[in-house]
């Protein structure tokens, strides 16, 4: 048991991440730092209410737990959100930027595959009638590009 979990950590250990694990790591960092100012900022509404209204120590306390077992709870669900990635590989037909989107025409097959890019784009890596590995998470619009 302990060797597993050893082999685990040693799995996990950003020393021994590839450029794409890297770099998506990096991308769901920033994207959870952007969720997690909400559970942070009602936060500090408890304490400074709880001190404004000069409630009981023991209430602000119960409140400012409730706000951190909300805010664990909404980050472990977004972040399981953001696992939840789709591989897609083809020849691309069409790359075209659109204000903050990318909209990125892949052609698998028979059928083309038209996916709308927010964020984990990187648009000198992908040209015309190359072939392109992904995975793409379509509720957050996040690509991450194989090299």
């Amino acid at each position: 048991m302990k060797k597993e979990i050893k082999e685990q950590i040693k799995k996990v250990d950003i020393k021994n991440m590839d450029e794409t694990q890297k770099k998506a790591a990096k991308i769901f960092g920033m994207l959870i730092l952007k969720k997690a100012i909400l559970p942070f900022a009602l936060l500090i509404i408890v304490f400074v209410l709880g001190a404004a209204l000069k409630l009981n120590g023991i209430l602000t306390t119960v409140l400012a737990l409730g706000v951190v077992g909300f805010g664990f709870i909404y980050l472990k669900k977004y972040r399981d959100k953001l696992q939840e990635l789709k591989y897609y590989e083809g020849k691309v037909i069409h790359v075209q930027q659109k204000g903050n989107l990318y909209e990125l025409l892949l052609k698998n097959g028979k059928l083309p595959i038209k996916l709308t890019i927010k964020s984990g784009f990187d648009e000198s890596k992908v040209r015309k009638n190359e072939f392109v590995r992904l995975y793409f998470n379509p509720t957050e619009k996040v690509a991450i590009i194989f090299e």
